[in-house]
Parts: structure tokens; C-alpha cells; sequence
């Protein structure tokens, strides 16, 4: 199985992967690039608009990876894939896109005490507990002139308690919603592209016996 990172950046998706031909062959493709100079690249990337794929290739795609992460400032953040007794999942709605609970990780907070807390202020939902971590997210976007890199660490939990739904208005939160199984898959394609493949990682996580 190649071997692959990936960056979202709006609507694109940077891959950190090995070079095969048929990425090779890609004409959004940079080879062992050279990444000092990382924030000119995001920044070409977001400027181009005939693709929404862009591949950085290296035979160690994970030293690529951890060479970029190094070279950015980083925003920590965590949130959580929520799901109730009948196994709906929660989402979020946000300043006109859906989403999930999520916010950053406060100074010497762990990510698991982060995302419950998080999810509690955005929701109202204060009976939760951990069941799984998830694989994390990454995307950029920025500051000024500056990019930034947030890395959010994701948990499947489940609310126990029976509290009334409140969004966290102050946040754009302006709508919540408990999605059934038969439902999930049109949400998914609502989402942001950087949490479709959280949200599926979530769904077989829950499919597990």
C-alpha cells in the first residue's frame, strides 16, 4: 500500500506520498522538493485553480512530512465524533458550513480532556466519555502573510446523559443536529473535506464487533 500524508488546504488536499507512476505522471507533482522556503508553495498552491489535488513525492514520504510539520507553526487543537444511544452522530453547524465539536488545546490541557471539554462548550453536552482515538487532521490557512498548520486530535466518544442540545452561539455555532446511519453518508459529503475521512474512520470504528 503507497504510503501517504495528507494537508488540506480549503478545498485541495496536499499528498505526502511515495513516487509511483501514476503520481509521477501528475501535473501538479513536486519531487524531493525542496521545502525552505514551504510557505511560497502553500501559497502557489492556493492560487491555482485547475486543480484541487497536489502531490509532494520523496521515497520517505514520513521524513517529507515531519520535515514540513517542522517548519511550520503549528495550532493544536482537538474534538470529538459524538454518538448517543441509537449510535446517531453530531454534528455541527457553523458559520453556514457543518461541521464537528472542535477547538484548541489550552496550555497543558492533554487532547483527551481538550476535545471533551471543547465538545461540552460547543453542544451542551456534559456526559461524555472517550471510546476511541482517531487518526488526526491536518490542514493550513492563514494568518496575515503567515501559514499555519493545525493539527486536531480526534476521539470517538459517546453521551451518556439525557441534556438538552444548546450550540455555542459566540462560536458561529448557530444549529446541531443527531444524524442516523442511514443518513451519515449524504452528511459526509456536506462536511469539510479535511473530516470525511474522520467521519469514516468513526463509522468503521462503530461497525467493529
Amino acid at each position: 500500500m503507497t504510503q501517504m500524508y495528507k494537508v488540506f488546504l480549503r478545498d485541495k488536499v496536499i499528498c505526502f506520498t511515495t513516487p509511483d507512476e501514476s503520481v509521477l505522471s501528475h501535473e501538479f507533482m513536486l519531487k524531493d522538493p525542496d521545502l525552505s522556503d514551504i510557505q511560497q508553495i502553500l501559497s502557489k498552491t492556493d492560487k491555482q485553480k485547475d486543480c484541487n489535488i497536489f502531490y509532494l513525492v520523496s521515497a520517505d514520504p514520513e521524513r517529507l512530512f515531519i520535515n514540513f510539520y517542522t517548519r511550520m507553526k503549528i495550532v493544536a487543537a482537538a474534538g470529538g465524533v459524538v454518538l448517543n444511544d441509537n449510535k446517531d452522530t453530531l454534528f455541527i453547524y457553523r458559520r453556514g458550513h457543518w461541521d464537528l465539536p472542535k477547538g484548541k488545546i489550552d496550555f497543558g490541557e492533554t487532547e483527551e480532556h481538550a476535545a471533551v471539554r471543547e465538545v461540552t462548550e460547543e453542544t451542551g453536552l456534559d456526559k461524555l466519555s472517550i471510546l476511541h482515538r482517531l487518526s488526526s487532521s491536518f490542514h493550513v490557512y492563514t494568518i496575515g502573510h503567515e501559514w499555519i498548520l493545525k493539527e486536531t486530535h480526534w476521539f470517538l466518544m459517546k453521551s451518556t446523559g439525557d441534556g438538552v442540545l444548546k450550540p455555542q452561539t459566540e462560536e458561529g455555532i448557530s444549529d446541531l443536529e443527531w444524524v442516523d446511519s442511514k443518513s451519515i453518508a449524504k452528511m459526509i459529503n456536506r462536511v469539510y473535506l479535511s473530516l470525511q475521512a474522520v467521519v469514516k474512520e468513526a463509522i468503521e470504528v462503530i461497525a467493529q464487533p
